[in-house]
């Protein structure tokens, strides 16, 4: 049975008085909620989330992660890259600063940070009893699934587009404008949004009544990747010390992977981040004050058993969505024949699995489908042909996917439905999964010198693909990988190239490509691979333009859309290059 997560959509007016007329105008407004009441009642704060978690169902955010985290990288080919439209600009690096997928990115990450922004804004405005723990308890839920969410947001931009607008988290309308900050500026911002998070959510463990929702595990295992990226951003900071990022980075991994303890004050770096607020006022702002924490108090390591890696045959099914190995997961539900006008569609998998029929389509480079035979991962998450007995279901009926014309003829099948598990518009949507968290901490360990500890850390995740190919395994008939060997600790360099493989087999077609190849420094290199040995579209017939017009220290990142410097007055700038 599908766990439910509904999120709803919900508009609070707020009755405005007109203090100066005397006409019809002025009238006392009824069945309405306050400004007031809307900021003190626990149950909006709640409607409040919800509305943070219905953008990230949307069309807009998740269509905006597709386009970006794979369309654009050497993952994939797509049936726009050579029609002239807009998306075939931005694919070949001949957009210009009006495009409108560089303005849905800007605008729908900005929204879900105003969304947030309401929540954490509201929090000391309710009015509850401090001493009732099961209210506060709530509170601090929702307060941090809040900066939780925020922050993700705020990643979002600033790998996107550098250094962006911190926006206040209670502002008027005319103090809306606010110049960019640094890259740096935004990152610890970020940071400070996660620790903080981390700390809140580490009050209130996972539950599978709230599966899908950001808890602990989400907390850490984000907080680690910013981590990582501040170490390797692959654009310019200004005042980078990545030899600390990677050491916090480890820190993280030994309690969220190995578990270790951590105090209250090392999670949030209070002695160095915290130069005025005192630790009371601290706890009070994050609603901890009915526990009388110090400084000293431990987050236990048992926080290392909320998550875990399940199997990869089972981990893409719908029967098995809110798994332990999902960090953070976006419900979605098919109300298609329920007579229900609520619309929960995911959108986003049809683009992999019915791209001839759908406005984004993208298939497999023939560099990414190589790896197919050569690892047992590709079978499932890579590419298939549309004709192997696998796409049976357990009852022999095939499963309707259709030939792709798209580069050579090869799909994604990471995502694909089987006919017996139900529709792909209730395919649920996977922020993050356990899985990206380890390969995280190996590349942590391996910066800071533990090659040994990375490697034994790395095959974790090897081993589990290793287990494909035993007979336990009922798919293993179908998979023409023969072996999987086990890494062994090698030089720093080796290990650096192993972890690198890994994230791209283990995370393909999870929209994180295009940002690791840019915050490794290797994307003009596969730039420069996908201008040379694009294939030709199978269709059609045309070359391919991709990566032949990539810029070398620009393309890095897009461009601010250009309405917001418009509407700004040039308050907020332009990024270098365009």
């Amino acid at each position: 049975m599908k766990h439910k997560l509904i999120v709803y959509t919900s508009l609070i007016c707020l009755a405005i008085g007109f203090s100066n007329c005397n006409s019809f105008f002025d009238v006392e407004p009824t069945g309405m909620i306050s400004e007031k009441e809307y900021s003190c009642q626990i149950n909006n704060l709640r409607l409040s989330l919800n509305a943070v978690y219905n953008l990230m169902q949307s069309y807009d955010y998740q269509m905006s992660e597709l386009v970006f985290g794979e369309c654009m990288s050497d993952n994939a080919y797509n049936k726009q890259d050579n029609d002239g439209s807009e998306l075939c600009q931005l694919l070949n690096f001949q957009f210009n600063t009006q495009n409108k997928y560089i303005l849905s990115r800007y605008e729908v990450n900005y929204k879900g940070i105003n969304l947030a922004n309401q929540v954490i804004s509201a929090v000391p405005k309710l009015e509850y009893n401090a001493n009732y723990s099961t209210t506060t308890q709530e509170i601090r839920y929702i307060l941090g699934q809040a900066k939780l969410l925020r922050a993700l947001f705020y990643f979002n931009l600033v790998k996107t587009y550098g250094g962006v607008s911190i926006q206040p988290e209670s502002s008027a309308l005319s103090d809306t404008i606010v110049p960019r900050s640094s890259a740096d500026d935004v990152y610890a911002y970020i940071e400070k949004d996660l620790r903080e998070a981390c700390l809140i959510l580490y009050r209130n463990r996972y539950k599978e009544s709230n599966a899908g929702q950001a808890a602990i595990g989400a907390g850490l295992g984000l907080l680690m990747k910013v981590l990582v990226y501040q170490a390797s951003p692959g654009i310019k900071l200004e005042n980078p010390d990545r030899a600390t990022k990677w050491q916090e980075a480890v820190e993280i991994g030994k309690l969220f992977i190995d578990g270790k303890s951590m105090t209250y004050g090392d999670m949030l770096k209070f002695d160095k981040r915290y130069t005025k607020e005192t630790w009371d006022e601290v706890m009070k702002r994050l609603v901890l004050t009915d526990q009388s924490p110090t400084k000293e108090s431990v987050i236990s390591g048992d926080v290392a058993n909320i998550h875990s890696l399940v199997p990869f045959e089972e981990l893409f099914k719908i029967s098995h969505e809110f798994n332990a190995e999902n960090l953070l997961e976006i419900n979605h539900y098919d109300y298609s024949n329920s007579g229900s006008s609520i619309e929960e569609t995911n959108y986003m998998y049809y683009c992999f699995t019915d791209n001839e029929d759908y406005d984004v389509g993208l298939a497999p480079t023939d560099n990414l489908t190589s790896l197919r035979d050569a690892d047992p991962r590709g079978l499932y998450t890579v590419a298939s042909e549309t004709t192997s007995d696998f796409f049976k279901d357990e009852n022999g009926n095939s499963c309707s996917l259709s030939w792709y014309n798209i580069g050579l003829g090869w799909v994604f099948t990471k995502y694909m439905v089987y006919p017996s598990e139900g529709s792909k518009s209730e395919r649920n949507y996977v922020v993050m999964r356990y899985a990206d968290a380890i390969l995280l901490y190996a590349e942590a360990l391996n910066e800071t010198g533990d090659q040994a500890s990375a490697t034994t850390v790395l095959n974790r995740v090897r081993q589990r693909a290793a287990n494909l190919l035993l007979s336990s395994c009922s798919d293993s008939k179908y998979n023409k990988c023969t072996s999987c060997p086990l890494y062994s600790t090698m030089p720093y360099e080796e290990v650096k190239k192993n972890i690198r493989y890994e994230r791209r087999i283990e995370l393909a077609a999870e929209m994180d490509r295009w940002w690791d190849i840019v915050r490794t420094g290797i994307v003009g290199e596969r730039m420069t691979w996908m201008a040379n040995n694009a294939a030709a579209d199978k269709n059609s017939g045309k070359p391919r333009w991709r990566g032949k017009y990539f810029k070398k220290g620009v393309n890095e990142l897009f461009p601010i859309p250009q309405d917001e410097i418009t509407i700004s007055n040039g308050v907020i700038t332009q990024n270098f290059g365009y």
